[in-house]
């Protein structure tokens, strides 16, 4: 057990927290535009990571289709459970706690937490998880913060403006047609995309310096218990219903158990949908995070 402990904390989540930390401190001490950094990666590193990593990994169709069948009914699962716990609020706070339940930070957070505990093949399944959050998962969000102003129409217009769904097509087309660019483009093209890694993190700790949270009996509290504990029973129940074994299990239920994405504080702000419950949010189920995942990365290795 101590070494496995040992491990977990030194080899995965040690990193994790070193690079997160570097970007808190670095916020902290230079007057850093928070929001130009994360466009970076949001426009140009992550669709150069999904597309270069779609052609690189070798997926295994049976258990990639169990993968996307358990994230489908997994989002479905927690976002009936959040609409049901969420009646007991009114207005924006309704909409912006099943945000913070639905919404995942399992790119920032999961693909690092993934590709240090699992190698590259848990890489690729962690991957197919934040695709498909990235895309359902940020299309009912936009569609709840924005539902009163605007409606779903333009739910749908943001979902189709993400640079990784494109690529993500893209890649899929390339695959197809069992074309890929040339060496030296296709080199570069890897190269960004190895870069969103760490920067993912570092923009985690920056967006961390910007959040302030109260415990006690409040939404922020119940959310939290919500998002760090019943999500990762429900992920562990949903992934042996639908027969995931091995990585494809463990990186289910990590990507399950994730904290609440960063995206969701730009997401409350721009709609103006609770934008202080949500950062409250975003910060104590990180700091959850710390205790709940090296759990289950125990039990799990």
């Amino acid at each position: 057990m101590s070494a496995q402990l040992g491990r977990v904390m030194f080899e995965v989540i040690g990193p994790i927290a070193l690079m997160t930390a570097a970007g808190y401190l670095l916020r902290r001490a230079l007057v850093l535009d928070i929001r130009s950094i994360s466009r970076v990666v949001f426009y140009i590193l992550a669709p150069c990571l999904v597309y270069t990593s779609i052609l690189n990994l070798d997926f295994d169709p049976a258990t990639t289709s169990r993968s996307l069948i358990f994230a489908a009914i997994y989002m479905a699962a927690m976002t009936l459970l959040a609409l049901g716990l969420s009646r007991r609020y009114n207005g924006p706070l309704s909409s912006a706690f099943v945000l913070v339940i639905i919404l995942l930070n399992n790119g920032n957070y999961g693909l690092p937490l993934n590709l240090f505990a699992f190698g590259e093949e848990g890489f690729g399944y962690a991957l197919i998880l934040y695709m498909f959050n990235s895309l359902v998962g940020s299309t009912i969000s936009i569609y709840l913060a924005a539902r009163g102003q605007h409606g779903g129409r333009l739910a749908l217009r943001r979902t189709l403006a993400t640079p990784i769904i494109w690529a993500m097509l893209a890649a899929f087309v390339s695959r197809q047609l069992d074309w890929r660019p040339n060496g030296s483009f296709f080199e570069m093209l890897t190269m960004a995309g190895k870069a969103a890694i760490p920067i993912f993190l570092i923009v985690l700790g920056m967006a961390l310096t910007e959040t302030q949270v109260r415990l006690g009996r409040n939404p922020i509290t119940r959310a939290t218990l919500v998002r760090m504990l019943a999500g990762p029973a429900i992920a562990i129940a949903l992934a042996r219903l639908v027969g995931l074994q091995g990585v494809a299990f463990a990186v289910a239920v990590l990507q399950g158990a994730m904290p609440t994405a960063v995206n969701s504080i730009v997401i409350s702000n721009e709609f103006e949908t609770a934008p202080d419950f949500v950062a409250g949010a975003v910060l104590l189920t990180t700091l959850v995070s710390l205790i709940t995942l090296p759990g289950l990365l125990i039990w799990l290795l």
